[in-house]
C-alpha cells in the first residue's frame, strides 16, 4: 500500500507543477504576519518532497523503492504537522487554507487515478490464467485498501477546512455521495466472494484430486479478495460514520465475513441487521432441509426402537440358554453375557443409525481406534484390572454369593465388574477389590463345595474315660440333624499333651450350616462336659518348700493336672 501511495506522490509531484508555482507564489506576496514556526516546517517538507520525486523519476529497482518510501513517510509527517498546526489556538487561517485546499487537489488526482489503475488491473487479472492470477491479486488488493485509505484521509482535509471557516458544503457533499457509492460496492463485492466461496466450499466433497485442487485455488483467490474487501469495508465504514451515513448493513456484512465483535457490531442497528440476517438463513435452511431432516430423524428413532426389541428377544432367548445345566456357567458368567449381548446390540444400532442420519463413520472408527491406542497407555493399570476380570469370568474361582479369602479380605461376593469385584464382610462393609489384586493372590473360596468338615480340638483331663468322652461326642453329633452320616464323622485321640489329652472331631455338614454346626457344637460339648462332670483342664504347679541340714531352702515343683 505505501508503494502506490508513493507512486501516486511521485505521479502528482511531477505532473501537477502548477501547484507547486500557485503555492510559491502564495508565499512570495507580502504578509502582515511574520512566518510561523508551522509554516516554515510545511514548506520545508513540501520542497523535500520536490526534491525526492525529481529524484525518484530517474531511479529504478532498490534505489527507487527506497525514495518511494521516504516520499510516503515525508507526506506522513507533512500531514502530523498540518493537523498540529490547525488544531493550534490562533492558526494562519489563509496559510493553511491553501495548503489544504492543495491537499485536496492532490487527493482527487489520486483517487481519480486509483480509480482508472483499479480498472486496468482488474482487466489485466480476467485475462490472466488461474495460476497468474493469485500473483496479479496482490498489487490490486493493496490498491483498494490504499484506496479507502485515501478516502479517509481526504475526508480528514476536508473536516480540517471546516474547521477553518472554509465553505467545503459543495465539493463534501460530491464527496459523500462518492464514498456512499464507494461503500456499497465493496459491501456487494465482499457479499458476492463470500457467496462463491461458500458455493465452491460445497462443491469441494467427493471430487477427484485434480478438480479439488483448482477449486482450492480458486478459494484462496476469493479468500484473498473476502480479506481485502473486509479491511477496506471497515476503512469506508468508519469514514462513513463521520459523514451521518447509515453503516448498519455494511457492518452487518463485515460481521458476517469476518466474524470480528467490535464495538460497532455491539450497537442496536447492527445487532437488529444480524439477527434479523441470521432468522432469515435459518428459516431459508429449515425450510429446505426440515423434510430431509424429520425423516433421518425418524429413521434413527425407528433403527433405535427396532433395536431394543431385538435386544429384549436375544436377552430373554439367552437368559434361558446360558442357564442349561450342561453349560454350568457361574452367575457371574451369566450376567456378563448377557450384560455384553444387550450392549453390542445397542452399539451396533446406534452405528447404523447414525449413518442412516448421513454420518461418515470412517473418520469416527480411525478416531476410535487412535484413541483406544492413547487410552491404552494412559489406563494399563485398568486394563490389567479388566484382563483380570476376564480370567475370573472364565476360571469362576468364585461365584456371587461366595464365602472367599482374597486380597486379604475375607466375605460374601456380592458382584464382580471387569475392573473390580465387590465383597461384603461380615461385620456389613463393602469393600471394592481391583480385580488383578485377587487374581494374583491365593484365592480362598470356603463355599465352592457343597459340603464341608468342620474341623473341632477338644482337650480333657487324664483323669477322664476316653470311651466315655467319645460316647458323649458320638451323641452330640448324632442328635445334630444338620450333621451329615455320609461321610461319617471323626472321633479320634489326636495326641497327649503335658497336660490333657487331646481330641479331634471332624463332622461333614453342609456348607451353608458350616457356622452354625460349629458354633453349636461347642456349645454342646461344654454343656454335656459339666453334665457328666467333665472339666477342661489348665495347667497347674505344685510347690513345696523344705529345709536341708546345711540350712539350704530349695524349691522343687511339680506339674499336676486335676
Amino acid at each position: 500500500m505505501r508503494k502506490y501511495l508513493s507512486f501516486l506522490l511521485i505521479c502528482l509531484l511531477s505532473f501537477s507543477s502548477f501547484s507547486f508555482a500557485q503555492e510559491d507564489s502564495a508565499k512570495s506576496k507580502p504578509t502582515e504576519k511574520v512566518e510561523t514556526l508551522s509554516q516554515s516546517e510545511i514548506t520545508q517538507i513540501s520542497d523535500n518532497m520536490k526534491v525526492l520525486a525529481d529524484k525518484a523519476r530517474t531511479l529504478k529497482g532498490d534505489r527507487l523503492a527506497i525514495v518511494q518510501l521516504e516520499i510516503y513517510n515525508t507526506n506522513e509527517n507533512l500531514r502530523k504537522v498540518l493537523r498540529a498546526a490547525v488544531e493550534q489556538d490562533d492558526p494562519d487561517v489563509e496559510f493553511l487554507s491553501h495548503q489544504l485546499q492543495l491537499q485536496t487537489q492532490y487527493y482527487q488526482f489520486y483517487l481519480s487515478y486509483v480509480e482508472k489503475k483499479l480498472d486496468t488491473l482488474q482487466t489485466d487479472i480476467e485475462q490472466a490464467s488461474k495460476e497468474d492470477r493469485l500473483l496479479k491479486q496482490i498489487p490490486l488488493n493493496e490498491l483498494r485498501i490504499a484506496q479507502a485509505n485515501l478516502y479517509a484521509e481526504q475526508y480528514q482535509n476536508y473536516a480540517w477546512l471546516r474547521k477553518l471557516g472554509n465553505d467545503v458544503q459543495e465539493p463534501l457533499s460530491a464527496f459523500k455521495d462518492k464514498l456512499q457509492e464507494l461503500t456499497q460496492f465493496t459491501s456487494a463485492a465482499l457479499n458476492y466472494s463470500l457467496t462463491h466461496r461458500d458455493s465452491l466450499q460445497g462443491q469441494l466433497e467427493g471430487l477427484p484430486t485434480d478438480q479439488a485442487s483448482q477449486l482450492k485455488l480458486e478459494i484462496s483467490y476469493l479468500q484473498r479478495d473476502i480479506d481485502t474487501y473486509s479491511k477496506g469495508l471497515s476503512r469506508l465504514a468508519d469514514t462513513a460514520d463521520s459523514l451521518d451515513i447509515d453503516t448498519v448493513q455494511f457492518r452487518q456484512k463485515l460481521f458476517v465475513a469476518t466474524g470480528d465483535i467490535t464495538h460497532d457490531i455491539l450497537t442496536w442497528g447492527v445487532m437488529k441487521s444480524t439477527l434479523i440476517s441470521w432468522f432469515t438463513q435459518f428459516k431459508a435452511w429449515f425450510m429446505k432441509s426440515s423434510p430431509n431432516m424429520l425423516l433421518n430423524v425418524f429413521m434413527f428413532v425407528l433403527i433405535m426402537a427396532i433395536a431394543r426389541v431385538f435386544a429384549q428377544v436375544v436377552h430373554h432367548i439367552l437368559k434361558k440358554a446360558v442357564k442349561a445345566p450342561h453349560l454350568k456357567l457361574s452367575n457371574l458368567m451369566q450376567q456378563f453375557i448377557l450384560s455384553m449381548s444387550v450392549k453390542i446390540i445397542f452399539c451396533v444400532a446406534l452405528l447404523i443409525a447414525l449413518a442412516q442420519v448421513g454420518l461418515d463413520l470412517t473418520p469416527v472408527i480411525a478416531g476410535l481406534g487412535v484413541a483406544g491406542i492413547i487410552i491404552g497407555f494412559a489406563l494399563q493399570d485398568t486394563l490389567s484390572n479388566f484382563a483380570s476380570g476376564m480370567m475370573l469370568l472364565i476360571y469362576r474361582p468364585f461365584d456371587e454369593g461366595d464365602w472367599i479369602n482374597a486380597a486379604g479380605v475375607e466375605g460374601t461376593v456380592n458382584d464382580v465388574s471387569l475392573v473390580n469385584t465387590t465383597i461384603r464382610t461380615f461385620d456389613n462393609e463393602v469393600l471394592l477389590v481391583p480385580n488383578s489384586k485377587i487374581w494374583m493372590e491365593v484365592i480362598i473360596n470356603r463355599t465352592y463345595e457343597k459340603v464341608r468338615r468342620v474341623d473341632m480340638v477338644f482337650r480333657v483331663g487324664y483323669k477322664e474315660s476316653v470311651p466315655k468322652v467319645e460316647k458323649l461326642f458320638e451323641d452330640i453329633l448324632a442328635a445334630d440333624e444338620r450333621v451329615l452320616k455320609t461321610p461319617a464323622p471323626i472321633i479320634r485321640v489326636s495326641a497327649l499333651d503335658d497336660s490333657s489329652v487331646r481330641f479331634i472331631v471332624r463332622p461333614w455338614v453342609r456348607t451353608d450350616d458350616y457356622v452354625d454346626v460349629l458354633w453349636d457344637t461347642t456349645r454342646e460339648v461344654k454343656l454335656r462336659f459339666d453334665e457328666h462332670g467333665i472339666v477342661f483342664p489348665y495347667p497347674q504347679q505344685d510347690v513345696h518348700l523344705h529345709t536341708s541340714n546345711a540350712q539350704d531352702l530349695s524349691v522343687s515343683t511339680k506339674d499336676k493336672a486335676e
